[in-house]
C-alpha cells in the first residue's frame, strides 16, 4: 500500500546536521543533508540549491546544505522554491498555503500526476527524462485558478510522450490529501506556518 511505501522509504533518510572543522585556513565544512519531495515518492525531479543540484533519485531523495533554498522543476517548469529541509511538498511551495484544497498547491499536484509515468501515483510519481526534455523549453502558471485554462499547459500536454490527459482537480486534492494524511500520522508531523512541526501531544 501507499503508506507502506512511505513508512519504507522514509524511515531510510539519513538526516546529518553536524559540521566538521578544517585545519589551518580551512572553513567549517557543513555536511551534506537529505531530504525527500512527495505527493507520492517522486522520481526525476530537478533540485538546485546554491552548492547542490541533480535529480530526485528512485526514493524521492535531495541533497541539501542547512539554511539553504531549494528549487524544484521538471525541465523548464518551475514548481517553486523555499528553505530546503527533511520532507518537502507541494505545501512547501506555495506560501500561504494550509492544505490541499488551495489552488495553486492543486495543480502543481496536477501535473505531477499527469506526468508521472505509469500513471499510477500509488507506487510512486516518476518523471522520466523524455518527460523532462519535452518539458525544457516550456512554461505553466500554477497561479491559475484551473490549470487546464493555462495557455502553457494546454501546449505542452501535445508534446508529451503518449499525449497525456491533465488529472482533474478533485484526483489532484484527494490523492494529495492522503499523502498528508500518512505524512502525518507516520510521523507525528502537522503542517503549519509554512514548515511541517511536530505534533503538540
Amino acid at each position: 500500500m501507499y503508506s507502506n511505501k512511505i513508512l519504507t522509504l522514509s524511515a531510510s533518510i539519513i538526516l546529518i546536521s553536524a559540521c566538521s572543522s578544517g585545519g589551518g585556513d580551512n572553513p567549517t565544512t557543513d555536511t551534506p543533508s537529505t531530504g525527500i519531495f512527495i505527493d507520492s515518492i517522486v522520481t526525476g525531479l530537478h533540485y538546485q540549491t546554491t552548492t547542490q543540484s541533480g535529480y530526485t533519485n528512485t526514493s524521492g531523495e535531495y541533497i541539501y546544505l542547512p539554511d539553504e533554498i531549494v528549487t524544484f522543476s521538471i525541465g523548464g517548469i518551475i514548481l517553486g522554491s523555499t528553505k530546503a529541509g527533511p520532507v518537502i511538498t507541494p505545501l512547501n511551495l506555495v506560501p500561504g498555503a494550509i492544505d490541499a484544497s488551495n489552488s495553486t498547491v492543486t495543480n502543481i499536484a496536477r501535473l505531477l500526476l499527469t506526468l508521472d509515468a505509469d500513471g499510477n501515483p500509488d507506487n510512486g510519481i516518476e518523471i522520466t527524462a523524455n518527460v523532462a526534455a519535452a518539458t525544457e523549453n516550456q512554461s505553466v502558471d500554477f497561479s491559475v485558478a484551473d490549470l487546464a485554462t493555462d495557455p502553457g499547459l494546454i501546449a505542452l500536454l501535445p508534446l508529451l510522450p503518449g499525449t497525456p490527459t491533465l488529472v482533474d482537480a478533485l484526483s489532484a486534492q484527494t490523492h494529495f490529501s492522503t499523502t498528508l494524511a500518512a505524512q502525518s500520522n507516520w510521523r507525528g508531523m502537522a503542517w503549519g506556518n509554512g514548515t511541517w512541526q511536530s505534533k503538540i501531544p
